[in-house]
């Protein structure tokens, strides 16, 4: 009944995955419907489908990156086996990624309050993790707080630096790990 050029129907995720990328690239300023459309040679009724308006959009986008960016990593590293070996693991993790979204949207938040409050969320989340992996592996309670904001501070920082996700090998960020949790 029809033929096969015809397109197939774009899914919420289809948005979402296009606004993220669209985000890392392009900055905030480009998360509009009319643009984001034409760039996926859709109609903006394809966006209107799926989101009431722009700022739903947003805070759907924002909601994608938090689980994404961090439920989904803290949930596979939950997964490994052994409290020693869940920091480098994360670690290898978040030092190999891209960051041009994280950097985005830090961006983003310096303009934007509900974005300055999803990422708030999203550090809260975050350091409270590494506080709960650092004492697992039993590094003393005193030092269990410096210590996360240490970790937590050195990533934000290769962040907003693009430093070369090459530059520390496995056994580099490994030994970081153990003397961090020693």
């Amino acid at each position: 009944m029809y033929g096969t050029s015809m397109k197939k129907r774009l899914s919420k995720t289809d948005w979402l995955d296009h606004g993220l990328r669209t985000l890392a690239v392009s900055g905030a300023n480009s998360l509009k419907a009319e643009p984001l459309s034409r760039s996926l040679k859709v109609s903006r009724g394809s966006f209107y489908w799926h989101f009431k308006d722009i700022d739903h959009f947003q805070t759907d986008l924002l909601a994608c990156w938090k689980k994404r960016a961090t439920d989904d990593i803290i949930a596979e590293i939950k997964k490994i086996d052994g409290d020693s070996t869940r920091l480098a693991a994360l670690m290898k993790k978040a030092m190999r990624g891209t960051d041009d979204l994280e950097r985005a949207i830090r961006s983003w938040a310096t303009e934007n309050s509900a974005v300055a409050e999803t990422v708030s969320i999203v550090d809260e989340t975050r350091l409270a993790y590494l506080a709960e992996i650092l004492i697992a592996a039993g590094v003393a309670p005193s030092q269990v707080r410096s210590r996360t904001a240490f970790i937590y501070w050195a990533r934000l920082g290769q962040i907003m630096m693009d430093v070369n996700k090459t530059e520390l090998s496995d056994a580099d960020i490994e030994g970081l790990a153990k003397l961090l949790q020693s």
